[in-house]
């Protein structure tokens, strides 16, 4: 479970913040058009896909830490 987690972490990151700035960009970039619903709500659609990869994986990294420390704390007691 320990040894996969630098590649998901990477992939999550990676294609997360790139699920959030590409469309992100391409509004700064280039003037919003308000008549153009359907451009807009797909390029929110894919913001807050990214939003969620990236806030996924934080948790794992948040929860991996937490066995890691459960892990060490078990042997702490199996020692004493």
């Amino acid at each position: 479970m320990f040894k996969d987690r630098m590649p998901i972490w990477v992939l999550e990151y990676i294609f997360g913040g790139g699920l959030v700035i590409m469309p992100l960009a391409s509004r700064v970039l280039c003037p919003p058009a308000w008549t153009d619903a359907h451009k807009w709500a797909t390029q929110l659609f894919v913001v807050s896909l990214g939003v969620v990869l990236i806030s996924c994986a934080s948790s794992m990294r948040q929860r991996l830490l937490l066995a890691r420390r459960i892990d060490r704390l078990a042997k702490q007691i199996g020692d004493g």
